[in-house]
């Protein structure tokens, strides 16, 4: 039984825009893009998943959502995890974060799959465009 499946940032709902609080505006001096998209399904959809860039709580996610970041090129970390708001249940394990690098030039465009692995862990990874 699968709990989960990868969606398509074109077929994914976007994240509102009171869940996106950081690398909304392209700028001369953030030019390269990330593009990220949760995955849907029953495992992990009760609660919001936080996703933060360098630091910076970007956004938080639903189940089947993507969002667009406009960030500096040069090395990236990207972190994902239970959310940071949450309450109750869903603030359990909220301190437990999966992160990974990624570099990015300059008007590049980057896609990335926030996902759960069989254990239910968050993870990070790399994925297509479609």
């Amino acid at each position: 039984m699968r709990y989960y499946s990868p969606v398509s940032p074109a077929s994914a709902k976007r994240v509102p825009a009171t869940r996106l609080f950081a690398f909304q505006e392209a700028t001369l001096d953030r030019s390269a893009t990330i593009i990220v998209t949760r995955d849907s399904g029953f495992l992990g959809g009760g609660c919001f998943y936080s996703f933060t860039i360098n630091g910076v709580h970007a956004a938080r996610f639903d189940v089947g959502e993507t969002a667009q970041f406009h960030v500096p090129p040069g090395e990236v970390l990207l972190r994902n995890g239970r959310d940071q708001m949450g309450r109750g249940l869903c603030a359990i394990e909220k301190d437990h974060w999966v992160q990974r690098e990624t570099v990015l030039r300059a008007g590049e465009t980057k896609y990335f799959r926030l996902s759960l692995d069989g254990s239910g862990q968050p993870d990070v990874q790399r994925s297509d465009a479609e």
